[in-house]
């Protein structure tokens, strides 16, 4: 307990309590009065010996009770407080973060059990008389609605012990928008927001929770201020220019693989190249030892380093290595390093180096021989090119990988068609590149230009970290009246200039498509540039092997495997188990919640599916620095320790201590008076 006005209680104690003493030593003043005996007045004759100057003060009760109710007065004057964890409303949701940095070890025994810890105080810090009571979500990638709205304390703690670990990357945007019409109902109680997280999250702009109060108790990391109390901060209220967003977040202990990729040599296949991406979230340079196992076996170990974090921008230090080996055939590959930290989860990654083979690619062109010279340059192993109208005769169905091709290429099928000026009547059963075309999909069509665009325009800017455009550069790129892409819900824009997209690409039905506004012919000196057949070998084995892009695959948290296997249902053990029916050949399984190798428990998946490596690979999880804030609808929410806790003044309670004191002492003093 402590105090608010602890030096107003002690001058006033100062004063009254001798004060009070001294009235019971003072000499009394009586009137003499003659009486025919004193037998009856003996009580009086004691009071007048007590009287006397400096003799010993006799038991008084209501000496006591009068010094108890001056204590209680000077209690009350001084402000007594007490902490507690928060204060909760007359309606409390409580947002959970249960993404892979909330798996870190800093908070014991990790921030996903600091923060059900905190949510459980919250919970008994609800009053009971709460007419809305609580609702409990967590979230990663992926939204959960725990327990719904109730008053049951019990439901809420147990639904909040019940929340699994994820490896998942952070999303909150989904979990304000499920609690974004409850925020909002109309003459509904007053609304409390709990984010226990570690801040790694950001959401939209357009959120709106009406005067809701939004708290981030944050999770881990180096301890706040205390003292100054779980505050509420309205998201309505204006961010400070003093944002902490500018802030640079305290150094934290962790190296993580950020990147794994795996490349075939397209003149030797059976040699592999294992590229790897390290980051450094800590303010000491890290030594370490970088060791390959290819099938469980050790293979290669490198030493190296990695710089500590910037001190002045805050940028994470970041180094690659490389292994280079013989694969003639398929193997599993992992790649791990040997220094401790605060989040294992990254500490290793896998992935399913497939066995070599080269592309079997159909061009669907009215003619362009200069294309299919780039898809050969591309390491393919056999172009078939083939006019659009003979490719509208042919049943589709008999150009799916491995079906009937009457090519000189036999049985073996196509890997990837790519048009050149010509959209098919039909989606491709495999996976397509479109030049100037685009696949029949809802929403998806090249608009042409309009007259106030420009009619030469240079790329504004691309996707540099996309897999399809990695190492391509195309600030010098200009494109000749290259129309605008209109893309559906779920496509990525890859490229844009002045008109608009240029370059996109979409999923359907775990079919890929990439596709482009422009031709070739339009891109001028793009064909005769080193980046043009640097993005080719990118797209066409990204396109080619699944979506890979790379001789190994690997999958991450959240993401969903379709596996090929025979019977009714297949099932996965690993960090989790995993299960999922088969169709007609096919088994979806559902999303991968944690990172680590997942086997399948029986024969019945094809060989290629038998094991599955699933990676963090995240360089925003692994950065598990706690935010100095979050930013909810673009304004900043600061930051307290789930440690902090409120004030609660109980100066009221002393106060009416004393009154109910000062009602037995009136009591007990005209008790004796009537005697």
């Amino acid at each position: 307990m402590t105090f608010l006005a602890p030096f107003a209680a002690a001058i006033a104690a100062a004063v009254f309590i001798p004060a009070l003493v001294a009235l019971y030593f003072l000499k009394l003043r009586r009137r003499i009065v003659e009486v025919s005996s004193t037998l009856l007045w003996r009580k009086a004759v004691q009071d007048m010996e007590v009287n006397a100057p400096l003799q010993r003060l006799r038991r008084n009760l209501l000496l006591l009770l009068q010094l108890l109710i001056l204590l209680a007065l000077l209690f009350a004057l001084a402000r007594p407080t007490y902490q507690q964890a928060g204060k909760a409303g007359q309606r409390m949701v409580i947002l959970i973060d249960r993404s892979g940095s909330m798996n870190a070890t800093d908070a014991a025994p990790t921030r996903l059990e600091a923060a059900k810890l905190a949510a459980l105080k919250l919970v008994d810090d609800l009053p009971t008389t709460a007419p809305g009571g609580a609702m409990v979500v967590a979230f990663a990638q992926r939204t959960q609605v725990v327990q719904p709205f109730t008053t049951d304390a019990g439901l809420l703690r147990a639904a909040i012990r019940a929340i699994e670990p994820t490896d998942e990357p952070t999303r909150l945007e989904p979990a304000l928008r499920l609690i974004e019409p409850v925020a909002n109902q109309p003459d509904a109680p007053p609304l409390d927001l709990y984010l226990l997280s570690d801040g790694r999250v950001q959401a939209g702009t357009d959120f709106k929770i009406g005067n809701a109060q939004f708290h981030f108790v944050r999770i881990g990391g180096p301890a706040l201020p205390t003292g100054t109390g779980l505050a509420a901060t309205p998201v309505s209220a204006p961010a400070s220019s003093a944002s902490s967003a500018a802030a640079i977040p305290a150094p934290a202990d962790n190296v993580g693989i950020v990147g794994l990729a795996a490349r075939r040599d397209f003149r030797k296949p059976e040699a592999v190249q294992i590229l790897v991406s390290l980051a450094n979230f800590g303010s000491d340079r890290a030594d370490l030892n970088l060791t390959l196992r290819v099938d469980g076996s050790p293979r290669h170990v490198i030493h190296t380093f990695i710089p500590a974090v910037s001190s002045s921008t805050g940028e994470p230090g970041t180094q690659s290595a490389q292994f280079e080996l013989d694969l003639p055939g398929a193997a599993n590959v992992e790649v791990s390093h040997d220094r401790p930290d605060m989040l294992p989860a990254d500490d290793r990654a896998g992935l399913l180096i497939a066995e070599p083979r080269q592309l079997r690619v159909l061009l669907v062109s009215p003619g362009n021989g200069f294309l299919e010279q780039a898809i050969k340059a591309a390491g393919v192993r056999r172009v078939v090119a083939m006019q659009p109208g003979d490719y509208e005769r042919r049943d589709p169905q008999l150009l799916r990988r491995g079906g009937w091709d009457p090519s000189p290429m036999g049985a073996e099928g196509f890997d990837v068609i790519v048009f050149d000026r010509f959209s098919p009547k039909s989606r491709p059963p495999i996976d397509a590149l479109f030049f100037a075309s685009t696949p029949p999909a809802p929403g998806l069509k090249i608009l042409p230009p309009s007259s106030q665009s420009l009619g030469t325009q240079p790329v504004l800017d691309w996707r540099r970290d996309h897999a399809l455009l990695r190492y391509v550069e195309m600030q010098d790129v200009t494109i000749e009246s290259p129309g605008r892409l209109v893309l559906p819900d779920g496509a990525e824009v890859l490229a844009t200039c002045q008109s608009g997209p240029v370059m996109g690409m979409m999923t359907i039905d775990n079919q890929r498509f990439v596709f482009t506004s422009f031709d070739l012919a339009q891109a001028r000196t793009w064909p005769m540039q080193v980046s043009f057949p640097v993005f080719m070998s990118n797209t066409l084995p990204w396109l080619g092997l699944g979506g890979q892009g790379e001789a190994g695959r690997g999958f991450r948290p959240g993401e969903t495997a379709v596996i090929t296997a025979s019977g009714s249902e297949v099932v996965y053990r690993g960090p989790t188990s995993l299960k999922a029916p088969v169709a007609q050949g096919r088994a979806v399984l559902p999303p991968f919640p944690r990172a680590g190798v997942y086997l399948a428990d029986h024969s019945r998946v094809a060989p290629a599916w038998d094991r599955l490596p699933v990676n963090l690979l995240s360089l925003e999880e692994s950065d598990i620095r706690p935010a100095p804030d979050v930013h909810v609808a673009g304004q900043a929410v600061a930051a307290v320790s789930a440690e902090t806790t409120t004030r609660r003044e109980v100066w009221r309670w002393f106060a009416w201590a004393a009154l109910g004191v000062m009602l037995v002492e009136w009591l007990i003093y005209t008790r004796r008076m009537h005697i």
